[in-house]
């Protein structure tokens, strides 16, 4: 799958590259998703929210969707602290990892290639 991880680490980096295998394409990137920040998911099926500051609107889900990004993992210590219910969509879905330490890399590579076998299985 190809994914984009926003605002993410150096430490958390490294873990999901180890995770990761070269299993997926994975473009990460340093700066916090906004509404400016979002046009960089074009073309890619999953979107890797971190960050402990970390403010999504539904207006930012809904530039993702118009993108095509079928996927969001939100690996955050905290649910989202935006209203995400604008969000419900049947060509989206969405997880938290809570688990913001750097292991949790595992948790949500594991998560994608659930989705990746899911598509498979689909098609």
């Amino acid at each position: 799958m190809k994914v984009i991880a926003y605002n993410i680490s150096q430490i958390d980096k490294q873990f999901l590259a180890l995770a990761n295998h070269k299993r997926h394409k994975i473009t990460i990137i340093s700066v916090p998703l906004d509404e400016a920040t979002a046009y960089f998911a074009q073309a890619k099926d999953v979107v890797i929210i971190t960050g402990d500051d970390c403010s999504v609107s539904p207006s930012i889900f809904k530039i993702l969707i118009s993108l095509g990004v079928r996927y969001i993992i939100a690996w955050l210590n905290d649910p989202l602290k935006d209203d995400v219910a604008g969000i419900r969509n049947d060509s989206l879905r969405w997880t938290s990892v809570r688990n913001a330490d750097p292991s949790g890399a595992w948790e949500v590579i594991n998560i994608i290639n659930r989705w990746q076998k899911d598509d498979d299985d689909h098609n």
